[in-house]
């Protein structure tokens, strides 16, 4: 992501714009994921609670 947001500096307008959708899908991305990753937490939590009972 930082490698696209420098090469925007060289870029024309609407290859700035193209780069601009690949980092924002790319952070959607990112929030996805650590989205997933903090389910299969509380998953994760929620079973090894029920295993001390």
């Amino acid at each position: 992501m930082n490698e696209l947001q420098r090469d925007m500096k060289y870029q024309v307008q609407e290859g700035k714009a193209d780069t601009e959708s690949k980092i924002a899908m790319k952070k959607d991305a990112i929030q996805s994921s650590n989205a997933s990753i903090q389910l299969y937490k509380d998953e994760q939590k929620s079973l090894q609670e029920k295993l001390q009972k």
